[in-house]
């Protein structure tokens, strides 16, 4: 005896989608369009009544040769057994009740002649597991909502990415700016306090003078003295509070130009100059030698100055944490100069370089060499952002281990 298939039904639609294909293993097996309704009819009929009283049976069909003649042997096997059954539907099949200890089993003998090609076990086989038009269809659109499902889930997570990347880009926006804040209030402090200290140490001199005025002990040397105490200290107090105003004026214009959004006309290498201004404290007791010969002075650009002075300060602030130690001597070198209608920005530094595997991956987000040191990997990704996506432009970064850097911008619509 050869089986042909053996599988579980638990709905009822999964009997009517085998029906088709025991008609046509019926047919197959026979030629007879009678015999292959029967065998569809029967399983169909006792199949439905049994999901009826059950949840789910299996069914076996095996081909057996006796003499000229076949026999094919269909049985349905109660996956959970159960103590009365009615036969009324059950002898309208024509199917042989049994009960064991295990399950209920029904089964049925057809006897058909045949020849051996159409009783090919193999043909058979096929034939009951080629899926229906209609399961292939069920198929198909059970994948198609799966892939959509799994599409609105990647939509959903590539949205929830990109939020938390925006996020992330506006806190190293902010975390800049408070550093910045922080390195300007430290530096004006000390021109503040010289400007106070002379100014406390004038206010002294003019009381003494004032005095020996009053005892009538003044003398021409006294006078003298003054003079020279009030020009000297004037000196102070004009010099460190010129200092102090030159540090105020390039650090409100870099850190409004950050945070607003207006667009203005200005000249590429004076503001280029505030920046480094600006970035002064990071750059005290550094020997750390920044050159703008490069930039051409009549270069005037017509946009938003911010992403200007956050791709400068970004590209700063990483050579003073990668390029070079803290001892360590060197120099940025920033120049341009336009192409037409496009501004070519090329920033260098004369330090450590980046190795070959690191190269390719400095631009992508949270990439980062110096993440014990607080490096956040987010500085390269903003100064790319800037360059490809604010300005449409191409940045491109050449380097070798010990031999430098340098960042090749193209900026367009700054004109």
């Amino acid at each position: 005896m050869t089986t042909i298939i053996t599988a579980s039904i638990e709905r009822l639609e999964a009997i009517y989608t085998l029906r088709p294909k025991l008609y046509e293993l019926g047919m197959f097996v026979s030629n007879k369009p009678d015999f292959a309704v029967q065998l569809a009819g029967d399983f169909s009929t006792l199949g439905n009544y049994l999901l009826t009283v059950t949840d789910a049976f299996r069914f076996e069909i095996s081909l057996e040769k006796a003499d000229s003649a076949h026999v094919l042997r269909a049985s349905l096997t109660l996956e959970n057994h159960l103590e009365s059954l009615s036969q009324t539907e059950i002898r309208q099949t024509g199917f042989t009740h049994l009960i064991d200890a295990e399950s209920q089993i029904f089964r049925k003998h057809y006897r058909f002649t045949t020849n051996e090609v159409a009783a090919d076990p193999e043909a058979l086989k096929r034939i009951l597991s080629n899926k229906t038009k209609e399961e292939l269809f069920n198929d198909l659109n059970r994948k198609n909502i799966q892939l959509q499902v799994e599409i609105d889930e990647r939509i959903t997570a590539e949205e929830a990415l990109r939020e938390t990347q925006r996020d992330l880009v506006a806190a190293e926006k902010l975390a800049a700016l408070g550093g910045l804040v922080a390195g300007i209030a430290h530096e004006i402090n000390t021109p503040v306090g010289i400007g106070v200290t002379a100014a406390s140490h004038l206010r002294e001199t003019i009381d003494g003078f004032a005095t020996l005025c009053a005892e009538g002990k003044l003398k021409r040397s006294d006078l003298d003295a003054l003079i020279n105490s009030v020009r000297d200290l004037n000196g102070m107090v004009e010099e460190n509070l010129q200092r102090a105003s030159s540090l105020i004026k390039s650090f409100k214009e870099v850190a409004v130009d950050q945070t607003a959004e207006d667009e203005r006309e200005f000249l590429l290498k004076q503001y280029v100059n505030q920046v480094v201004i600006s970035l002064s404290p990071k750059l005290r007791n550094r020997s750390i030698e920044i050159v703008l010969d490069g930039i051409d002075e009549s270069i005037s650009l017509k946009t938003t100055p911010g992403p200007i002075s956050q791709i400068l300060t970004n590209l700063i602030m990483n050579s003073l944490v990668h390029a070079f130690d803290a001892n360590q001597s060197g120099k940025i070198e920033i120049s341009a100069f336009r192409d037409l209608d496009v501004l070519q920005l090329t920033y260098a530094d004369s330090g450590k370089g980046i190795a070959a595997e690191n190269l390719e991956k400095i631009f992508d987000p949270f990439f980062t060499t110096k993440r014990s040191h607080g490096g956040s990997g987010l500085g390269m990704h903003l100064v790319y952002n800037i360059v490809t996506k604010k300005y449409l432009g191409q940045i491109k970064c050449e380097s070798e281990p010990n031999q430098g850097v340098i960042f090749h911008m193209s900026l367009h619509n700054v004109f």
